[in-house]
């Protein structure tokens, strides 16, 4: 499993920005998990090393 950090800015409010991170098997898993939460058009960075690791288990999202 790989951990993505998100980034999204509101539709309505361009000065809201939403941060987190997901567990998914790959980007397209984490884009799909994002959209069921009204999280649309996510920029998705991959975590990887010991920082992946640790979010593994601290993720906003599983």
């Amino acid at each position: 499993m790989a951990v993505f950090r998100y980034t999204v800015t509101m539709a309505n409010r361009e000065d809201h920005v939403e941060t987190g991170t997901v567990v998914a098997r790959n980007e397209k898993e984490a884009k799909k998990k994002l959209e069921g939460l009204d999280l649309g058009n996510a920029r998705l960075k991959r975590l990887g090393g010991v920082t992946g690791l640790i979010k593994t288990f601290t993720a906003d999202i599983k």
